[in-house]
């Protein structure tokens, strides 16, 4: 499991956005010099570059010819809904009211949509959302610096951007923690904190500043909101499951709901601003979904929530630690406890290890639901889930999966079961497609070599587990992937270590379903 991050700054990607392009005449201008100085060297090596010229203008050409035909397309459809032909050329900004009531301001860049060859019936979709915006043109809008952002808003730019601005998470919090406990943090500094806190997942520690915010400044004192979280609970086909559970994980005191048969919930609750709300969908038969949402405004009645879907396990497996008896093949019980396999893992779960919500050893009857995730079918509603580790910090909702094995465990009533991190299970797994880091299919660093296998392999005999996230920056070496375990009430991914056994990707590491915190 490997986390590309992405920068969530709202002005940076706005600039990005708006950022001018080169013409064909400046992209061919570099190789226009190199080709005349290669001439006086030859004739022949001239004439290869002349035909390298040729071929780069037919290139460019062909692209032109593209984007005009794309221009051509969203003028037709744009001029159609009221949006004169200047506006179109020019691009704009356009102002979306959704059915709860929310603003969505959107950027219509008509360069970067006609590279990317959109379909008929989703420009058809995009006209029909332009029709009913408030349209702004280009020159009367303006992208903003971050100085000019309230300081709750900079704060949280500071954060997604993940160490552009030359500091981590961490060295944030040490020095806020500093200003605490030396009694001279300020009320802004107090929320900058339980803002971090809350990104890894540590609420009461959050509330437990929120509370002496209050009592020292007068502030974060109440709901700044009270708001409706309103989403939809659906399977990998998009269709809606009804009976699901929905309860925001990020609050306490806060009742679950069911989803309805077109799997759509609405959830009453409070919620501060800048707070971030994690909603978690758990039905019997299938994986649990995420998914969050932060409320940057005060006033806001309804928050959107987007489709949390939901995955169907590969194979259930029944045991009883009373009986000694297990389901399946390939699965067994040992002296230690029970071992359970599946097509890249084996999770070997010692007794004792599976409690109930009191955190008591559960010895009757136990159904367990196992799912292998690889590259080609990952859940999105676990990828784009908050990443912590323990040397950068916060990093971000963006993550790639090579292979995540996933597990459940529910007594044979329904109630949840869970493996905590202070008594784990042990699992050994096979990462997936191993060929796609070697061959550095999705350009996200180098190809993994053989040596780059070999070393994590010797890197690992003296014990432990020690090839994590620090470990891989450390040895320059994250085009091997960082491992990472969900923890399930919380809604963040923990970075930890493994042990990796041979030069195939298969490793070995402790693996739970809650921290202990």
């Amino acid at each position: 499991m490997d986390p590309q991050i992405e920068p969530e700054a709202v002005p940076e990607y706005m600039r990005d956005r708006m950022a001018p392009r080169q013409t064909p005449r400046q992209t061919l201008r570099p190789f226009l010099i190199f080709a005349l100085l290669i001439l006086s060297a030859g004739f022949v090596i001239g004439a290869v570059r002349y035909a390298n010229i040729i071929q780069i203008n037919q290139a460019a050409r062909v692209e032109l010819e593209s984007i005009a035909r794309e221009r051509e397309r969203f003028t037709n459809a744009f001029t159609d809904v009221g949006i004169d032909k200047t506006t179109i050329v020019n691009g704009f900004w356009y102002t979306y009211t959704d059915a709860e009531g929310n603003e969505h301001v959107l950027y219509f860049d008509p360069d970067a949509l006609a590279r990317a060859g959109i379909s008929d019936d989703e420009l058809r979709q995009l006209a029909e959302v332009v029709g009913k915006s408030r349209v702004t043109q280009r020159n009367l809008m303006r992208t903003v610096s971050d100085v000019e952002l309230p300081e709750e808003l900079q704060f949280h730019n500071a954060i997604y951007a993940f160490g552009s601005t030359g500091l981590t998470t961490l060295d944030m919090k040490n020095v806020l923690l500093e200003k605490m406990r030396a009694g001279r943090a300020s009320s802004e500094e107090l929320f900058e904190l339980s803002y971090l806190y809350e990104l890894e997942g540590n609420y009461a520690k959050r509330d437990r500043l929120n509370q002496e915010n209050c009592t020292r400044f007068r502030v974060r004192c109440e709901n700044a909101s009270e708001i409706t979280a309103t989403g939809r609970v659906v399977d990998t086909n998009g269709l809606p499951i009804a009976g699901a559970t929905v309860e925001i994980v990020s609050r306490a005191g806060v009742q679950p709901v069911l989803s309805n048969k077109d799997g759509i919930y609405s959830i009453p609750t409070g919620a501060m601003q800048m707070e971030k709300l994690r909603v978690r969908a758990s039905k019997r038969n299938y994986s649990d979904g995420y998914a969050d949402a932060i409320l940057l405004a005060t006033g806001v009645k309804t928050v959107s929530i987007g489709d949390i879907a939901l995955e169907s396990p590969i194979t259930i497996v029944s045991i009883d630690f009373d009986d000694r008896t297990v389901t399946g093949s390939g699965n067994r019980f040992t002296e230690a406890g029970v071992v359970i396999t599946t097509s890249n893992s084996i999770y070997e779960i010692p007794e004792g290890a599976i409690v109930d919500a009191d955190g008591k050893p559960y010895d009757g009857p136990i159904d367990i639901y196992l799912y292998e995730f690889t590259k080609g079918n990952p859940p999105e509603s676990l990828m784009q889930i908050d990443t912590f580790d323990d040397v950068m910090g916060f990093a971000g909702d963006l993550m790639k999966t090579f292979g995540m094995p996933y597990i459940q465990f529910f007594t044979q009533d329904g109630v949840e079961l869970h493996v905590r991190e202070s008594a784990p299970m042990m699992l050994t797994y096979r990462i997936a497609d191993m060929e796609a880091l070697r061959a550095n299919q999705d350009q996200i660093y180098e190809p993994l070599t053989d040596a780059d296998m070999q070393f994590l392999v010797e890197a690992s005999r003296g014990g432990g587990y020690p090839i994590d996230r620090e470990f891989l920056i450390n040895n320059n070496l994250l085009r091997f992937p960082a491992f990472w375990v969900f923890d399930r009430k919380r809604g963040v991914w923990d970075n930890i270590g493994v042990s990796v056994l041979d030069t195939q990707g298969t490793i070995k590491t402790i693996f739970y379903t809650l921290r202990d915190d």
